[in-house]
């Protein structure tokens, strides 16, 4: 992928978002009706992190739909999200978290608003949580503590997710006054971690997807392999470290193009004034020329050896 393109790409991300947030959310007219899309395409998973509960919702949120499965009676693997997610993960790794989550993209107009702003560079340790929420709430959990009956809870979905309160509990309970009579305690628990969430996301930087969430650690192992990745030319570096300024997941770019926090959006493309870093999808032909040159090199050596 040229330079030109990459910096056109990081630049008008902000649209790809919205688009990527509608076609998620499709059923717009739903939040007036107070009701649940329960089509046939609800059943296909999306990439990003969205509510099955929210009423413009297009598919299920991979998420969710996984704990259901492992938490049934009956099941206790999907076949279909799981190689859904390696599949994703495998041709654009985290690229969901920058370009096609909509929880994301509400974080990051929440941190447009005006005020103090904080880093999370002092932080890191943070970023490990999102794993052990992704092994104990989403995988273990609805497996091993089940009812009498067999089933299991979807752990993060009822007890941690926040976009489940914003995209689907608030929205509903506006239009319908019966779910509005049912709330209880859980409720308030997810509306405290939704204010928090919101709050946090004013003052740093995705703070949901750096430290909680589940499907962003998921691709996140998928980043050093993934067909999409950035690609950095260090003869075209100057050193003047304007990419990791720019970057707000407190990733240097120059160093591993492929860290796991990276979510490719591209800020550090646009700040570069030399175009030193350019997105790519495919194989790294560099790293297999590279390769091919070396075999030729060895086989050689062991010509000239016999």
């Amino acid at each position: 992928m040229d330079k030109i393109r990459s910096k056109t790409i990081a630049k008008f991300r902000w649209l790809i978002q919205i688009l990527a947030s509608l076609m998620t959310n499709i059923h717009l007219p739903n939040f007036l009706k107070g009701v649940i899309y329960r089509g046939n395409i609800k059943k296909i998973c999306v990439p990003g992190l969205n509510c099955y509960s929210c009423p413009a919702a297009t598919g299920a949120c991979p998420i969710g739909a996984y704990q259901a499965v492992v938490g049934s009676s009956k099941f206790k693997f999907s076949y279909y999200i799981s190689g859904f997610l390696i599949f994703v993960g495998v041709m654009v790794g985290r690229l969901v978290c920058g370009f096609l989550c909509p929880f994301g993209f509400i974080q990051e107009i929440l941190h447009k608003i005006p005020c103090k702003k904080f880093s999370t560079k002092k932080l890191k340790p943070l970023r490990y949580i999102k794993y052990l929420i992704l092994i104990v709430a989403v995988i273990i959990l609805p497996v091993l503590v089940v009812n009498e009956l067999g089933m299991g809870n979807p752990y993060f979905c009822k007890y941690i997710c926040p976009a489940g309160v914003l995209e689907g509990a608030i929205p509903l309970s506006l239009v319908d006054t019966s779910i509005r009579a049912s709330l209880g305690s859980l409720f308030n628990l997810k509306l405290t971690i939704l204010i928090i969430t919101v709050i946090l996301s004013i003052i740093f930087f995705r703070p949901f997807c750096k430290w909680i969430c589940p499907l962003g650690a998921f691709y996140a192992l998928f980043n050093k392999i993934s067909l999409f990745k950035i690609n950095f030319d260090n003869n075209k570096c100057i050193s003047c470290k304007k990419c990791v300024k720019a970057c707000k997941m407190d990733v240097d770019v120059r160093k591993d193009q492929n860290h796991t926090e990276c979510i490719r959006c591209g800020m550090c493309i646009t700040s570069c004034p030399t175009c030193a870093l350019k997105y790519q999808f495919g194989l790294d032909k560099k790293k297999d020329e590279n390769k091919k040159e070396n075999l030729k090199e060895d086989i050689k050596g062991e010509k000239n050896e016999i």
